[in-house]
């Protein structure tokens, strides 16, 4: 393997985006998957609603969308995850896996930085779901609302199963 093959690596293509006609009061599933209760989930800090109400999804994918248009507010030095701030308002986490943290990177690709703006669809986030699973890693995508106290409510919009781009969450105004 030579630096051509190490550089192609490296600037892989960026998935293509999701089409979506978009709702400003939705937050949209990041993958496709079954949907997860977050008190279900076994990691305390979203169980226990600590960064919000949302939902995980088991992913069938190993490409994160975009769950809302807005701004990159926060990114993680792990690559893991995403803070962005809504055009509505709602500050909304992307987490992909659970104890991901202990990748270190490994396996996470970044498509988007901090202060980037996003459109609802677009990739952000490329995993690798296979390396997940064999470090004995959760590969559940969380999506949260990180200030629900800023709507009327947010609720669960989507069944049991959901697709990548289908609605998730539904931020009710006050």
């Amino acid at each position: 393997m030579g630096l051509l093959h190490t550089l192609e690596t490296l600037v892989a293509e960026k998935p293509e985006a999701l089409r979506i006609a978009e709702d400003p009061q939705s937050v949209y599933a990041p993958v496709s998957g079954g949907v997860i209760a977050l008190e279900q989930l076994p990691d305390p800090v979203f169980s226990q609603g600590m960064l919000g109400f949302g939902a995980g999804v088991a992913p069938e994918g190993d490409v994160a969308y975009a769950p809302v248009s807005g701004v990159v507010t926060a990114e993680v030095k792990t690559r893991h995850a995403l803070l962005i701030k809504a055009e509505c308002g709602a500050e909304v986490l992307l987490h992909v896996g659970l104890d991901s943290v202990a990748l270190r990177g490994a396996g996470m690709r970044q498509l988007v930085r901090k202060g980037d703006t996003v459109r609802a669809g677009e990739p952000v986030l490329c995993f690798d779901r296979a390396l997940m699973r064999e470090r004995g890693l959760n590969d559940t995508v969380v999506v949260t609302v990180s200030n629900p106290e800023a709507f009327g409510e947010v609720l669960l919009a989507c069944g049991p199963e959901v697709r990548a781009g289908a609605p998730l969450l539904r931020c009710v105004a006050r």
